[in-house]
């Protein structure tokens, strides 16, 4: 009897064993990210756009701009930033990773560069979450005034290497009694180096969405005597999704036929 107990005992720990293994994972994943330490300057923007926590919670980012027809759709794997851009009707722009590549034909997109085209929407629509990653050098350049209001200042430069302009540079002016983005300088140097002072303006209106900040537009300026000049131009954002549901990889995949780049 007692070598029975035993057996009995022993088949059912293997049977619910082998039902735990089988058991179906879900699609949402979580990711554990080690916590990075921040200067407080930066991390109170940071807390005031949500937080860090919530932002590296989050797997699939979708959003769509309206700022041209036709209507433009991102989609985006925040953990390894892979995107897709679809310019209803025209064209499918993908970055697998490795490598950028250009649906049906590399003559429907009608850019110079493919890859400049890569994560540049998502960097700016991603502030200030972006300028935590790794390789990212972070200045407190105290107060200054602009268009007669005054804002906190936080320059962002890169370490040599990363990413596909290391020289470019950011600004961001931050509402001291609240802690947000009110507007950022950007620098683009992936076509000149030289630039990397030459600096344009884009203004935030923010949004709610899942508990993160992400514009309900941006608004381009000229960058003219250390103030705003005239604007250049505005960029509405709609249907903005963040989610810890992770997309499948296949989406990332080169369609046959496409241009893919050298």
């Amino acid at each position: 009897m007692k070598f029975n107990y035993i057996y009995l005992i022993v088949l059912a720990a293997t049977f619910l064993s082998i039902n735990a293994c089988n058991e179906p994972t879900s699609k949402t994943e979580t990711t554990t990210v080690e916590q990075k330490e921040f200067p407080a300057f930066f991390q109170k923007v940071l807390d005031a756009h949500g937080g860090l926590e919530t932002w590296n919670k989050m797997n699939t980012l979708k959003f769509s701009s309206t700022r041209r027809a036709p209507i433009t759709n991102y989609t985006i794997d925040l953990k390894n930033r892979k995107e897709i851009i679809e310019a209803e009707g025209k064209y499918t722009l993908g970055n697998d990773g490795k490598t950028v590549w250009v649906s049906p034909a590399r003559d429907s997109f009608p850019g110079k560069n493919p890859r400049f085209m890569k994560n540049l929407t998502f960097y700016f629509v991603a502030i200030p979450f972006v300028l935590a990653d790794d390789g990212v050098n972070l200045t407190d350049l105290g107060s200054k005034e602009v268009n007669d209001r005054k804002y906190n200042v936080i320059k962002a430069t890169f370490g040599e290497g990363v990413g596909d302009a290391s020289e470019d540079q950011y600004l961001l002016y931050i509402n001291p009694n609240t802690d947000k983005i009110d507007f950022i300088n950007y620098s683009v140097t992936y076509f000149d180096k030289t630039k990397a002072t030459k600096y344009n303006a884009l203004k935030y209106e923010w949004q709610n969405v899942n508990g993160l900040l992400f514009p309900e537009k941006y608004i381009g300026y000229k960058w003219e005597n250390e103030e705003l000049g005239e604007i250049r131009y505005e960029s509405p954002f709609e249907k903005v999704s963040f989610s810890e549901e992770k997309m499948e990889e296949t989406i990332f995949d080169i369609p046959e036929g496409a241009w893919i780049e050298n």
